[in-house]
């Protein structure tokens, strides 16, 4: 996102030196590092929107990610979903809760709190939830309200140049939303009063839908996260991102 890499994006930021004065630094060997970077995140977030073309950072609001494929083959929900042109918006306006970072094991955990994150994209989708086949073609709109976000991110050494990078190997993403709310245009070939019978049931079980798709919306997403992360850590060495002075 991103959802993604906000985290390592803003921590990008904060260590910088040809990006603007008015973003928080927070050094490596500061007793108070993480608690830091729970008020320097958020900040450099806020002044992220646009991106930062320097460092391959594309625009947080919203955030755009070409497609994505998910299919969920067990449970009472039963769903193949293709997903494109998905825009992720509300990242930008998200509290960190927690933040630490052990950098002499390269890892970096989070956690966060969006107070809604919209997800809107075009959609295929096809399957059954319960007993009710499912299908449809149009413009999907997944929102989640109050939602906590859990990052854990592994990552290993990679010196080029003299310097030593950071390399993400694994990202690990949790979402635990408090409500969410599910929106399909075009259901049934746009039977209307097929296609709003089935909206109304989705989202008045919407806790059971989402929760049998989780797994699936966090592997997807993580990826994304992933990818745009190690974009900046590509470039930025860790005594950049992490001053040791």
């Amino acid at each position: 996102m991103l959802l993604v890499s906000f985290l390592f994006t803003a921590s990008a930021v904060l260590a910088e030196n040809s990006l603007p004065a008015d973003f928080i630094r927070c050094r490596q060997k500061d007793s108070g590092l993480n608690a830091c970077l729970k008020t320097a995140v958020p900040d450099a977030l806020r002044k992220m929107k646009k991106g930062v073309m320097e460092l391959s950072v594309p625009p947080l609001e919203p955030l755009s990610v070409s497609g994505m494929n998910i299919e969920a083959g067990a449970g009472p929900v039963v769903i193949t979903q293709n997903y494109k042109n998905i825009r992720l918006s509300g990242l930008t306006d998200s509290i960190i809760t927690n933040y630490k970072a052990d950098l002499k094991q390269y890892r970096l955990r989070t956690e966060s709190l969006t107070p809604k994150m919209e997800f809107i994209a075009d959609y295929i989708m096809k399957g059954r939830i319960l007993v009710l086949p499912i299908q449809g073609k149009g413009i999907a709109n997944v929102t989640m309200v109050n939602l906590v976000v859990k990052h854990d991110l592994i990552g290993e050494p990679v010196s080029r140049d003299g310097e030593t990078y950071m390399w993400i190997r694994d990202y690990r993403v949790k979402f635990i939303p408090k409500k969410v709310y599910l929106h399909f245009s075009n259901l049934f070939n746009g039977d209307k009063r097929l296609g709003d019978q089935m909206n109304l049931f989705l989202n008045e079980n919407s806790d059971l839908v989402f929760n049998e798709l989780k797994d699936a919306y966090e592997k997807s997403l993580s990826s994304v996260f992933q990818d745009v992360t190690n974009k900046i850590f590509n470039s930025v060495p860790m005594n950049k991102i992490f001053p040791e002075d």
